[in-house]
Order: structure tokens, then sequence, then C-alpha cells
């Protein structure tokens, strides 16, 4: 039986992280730049809701491309550290849990090609599994939660500049 206390005091310092990076950096960075607080509201709540794709929502907001490269990166961050810490919560309080970890894990070190490339999948995985489900992979086959958190973001932040640049190049062809 899960003590509901203890779980709640194991999520309150990754809730708060989650919520500076998800919320009080965008709006302080907002406030310092002089940009408008509901246009960068909407872009963390799109982010959230459409992940790499909110890159277009920003910019046809009129939100500078380098402030809406931050935002969306500083979200997709702020939700991967916080669904590792769930995912260790229910992987610590659940037998049934930890002992498809110890399945999963096993599976993994017996592949060499999973082992040894695997987490490198995690790269270009972002565009089509998004950063709601690649911390789970990287949790499930027990890979090194640092290294796959910088390849989530860093695919993250390549497929949302690539969004960034069609974005840009779209709005300047449509003008013209």
């Amino acid at each position: 039986m899960m003590d509901h206390t203890k779980i709640q005091t194991e999520l309150l310092a990754p809730l708060i992280f989650f919520s500076i990076l998800a919320f009080v950096i965008p709006i302080t960075l907002s406030a310092l730049l002089d940009v408008s607080v509901s246009k960068t509201l909407l872009l963390v709540v799109s982010t959230f809701t459409l992940e790499y794709l909110a890159v277009p929502v920003g910019i046809s907001l009129g939100l500078n491309p380098v402030f809406v490269l931050i935002i969306v990166t500083s979200v997709a961050l702020s939700v991967v550290l916080l669904i590792f810490k769930i995912l260790d919560i229910v992987g610590e309080k659940s037998r049934r849990v930890a002992n498809f970890l110890s399945k999963s894990h096993e599976k993994a070190e017996k592949s060499r090609f999973i082992s040894k490339y695997g987490m490198y999948g995690l790269l270009p995985a972002v565009p089509f599994l998004g950063f709601y489900v690649c911390p789970a992979i990287a949790w499930i086959f027990g890979w090194r939660r640092g290294c796959a958190a910088t390849l989530i973001i860093m695919g993250f932040v390549i497929i949302s500049t690539i969004m960034l640049l069609s974005s840009i190049g779209i709005l300047e062809f449509i003008s013209e």
C-alpha cells in the first residue's frame, strides 16, 4: 500500500522545479524583455499540448524567434524531468512495475544493439514520439538519466529549430 503523504513529499521538490522551468522562467523573461505575458502563457500552454508544433504558434503571435525557442525548450525540459521523477516513484512503489523494469533492463542488456546505440535513438525519436513518451522509453530500458534527458532535449531543440526556420520562411514567403 502506498503512503500518499510520502509520495506527495517526494513530488514536492520536482513540482517546484517543474513550475520554475515551465512558468516562472517564461514569465520572468517575458517581464524582463517586455513581452506580453498572455502571449507567453499561450506559448507555454501550446507547448504542453502541441510540443514542438507550438513554435509556429509563438511565431504567429509575433514573438521573437529566439524567445520562442527558449520558452518551448524550458517547458519541454520541465516535462521531461517531471516524467522521470514520477516514473521513479511509480517504479519504487509498485512491485509489478519494478518486476517489469527488471525484465526490461535484462532484455535491453542482452541486446548489444540496444545497449550500445539504443539511447541515441531518442534523438530522432522526439519528432515522432514526443517529450512525453521518450522519457518513459529511456526509463523502461534503464538508460542513464542525464544522457537520456540531454538527447531528448537535443532532439526537441533540433525539431523546434526546424519548425522555427520553416515558420519564419513561410511567413516571409506569404508576406511577399
